[in-house]
């Protein structure tokens, strides 16, 4: 293994929780049995409109409007704002093992996302300011697991793709990065996390 220069983490299910319950996946029109997170996520991505919002293709007004029209949701913009972002929660541990590793390395970001979501995380977790260029689907028009987005993460950090290592709560994502060139960990929460980290020496 190559060392280890910088850190990029996910953001959904890996630095901010992401959780659903029937009220708001009646809202996102998926539908799955039960709660399972990975046929939700894979729900959501296979569909089209997704997608091109996740990849900028088309704007939020668009996207606001298309969505609407589709599920026949009467709602106002701010209505639909709220609703939109109210999957995402804190996860304090994380966010302590972020600071923790930012003070040992450079840390970059590399997530599948929409700007209303992204702009909602930046705003209520503020230590994501703290990421100087994050990588973001909806500005690089790709989605994991595509090459393209793991050298742009590390292209973002400043090192080359073998000295980054990335973390990801999606084993097809994982896989992507080490393709890319990448050391990869499969996020099991945080304090698996830190056990890896200390076997690899990000942490002491």
């Amino acid at each position: 293994m190559s060392e280890i220069r910088a850190i990029i983490f996910d953001l959904g299910r890996v630095l901010v929780d992401v959780t659903f319950n029937p009220e708001n996946l009646s809202f996102f029109g998926i539908k799955v049995s039960g709660n399972d997170m990975e046929q939700i996520l894979a729900s959501a991505f296979e569909d089209p409109l997704f997608r091109d919002y996740n990849t900028g293709r088309i704007s939020t007004t668009e996207f606001f409007r298309a969505y609407c029209k589709n599920l026949r949701i009467h709602a106002d913009f701010e209505t639909f704002k709220q609703k939109w972002c109210s999957v995402f929660a804190s996860i304090p541990e994380m966010e302590d093992l972020f600071w923790q590793v930012k003070k040992r390395f450079p840390v970059g970001l590399l997530s599948d996302t929409d700007p209303l979501h992204w702009h909602y995380c930046l705003q209520h977790f503020p230590f994501l300011q703290s990421v100087e260029n994050p990588t973001l689907s909806f500005e690089i028009g790709a989605l994991k697991p595509e090459k393209i987005c793991y050298l742009k993460a590390a292209e973002n950090v400043g090192f080359a793709p073998h000295e980054c290592l990335f973390i990801d709560d999606r084993p097809e994502n994982v896989q992507g990065a080490k393709n890319a060139g990448m050391s990869a960990i499969l996020f099991k929460g945080s304090e698996n996390l830190k056990k890896k980290f200390r076997q690899l020496g990000v942490l002491p």
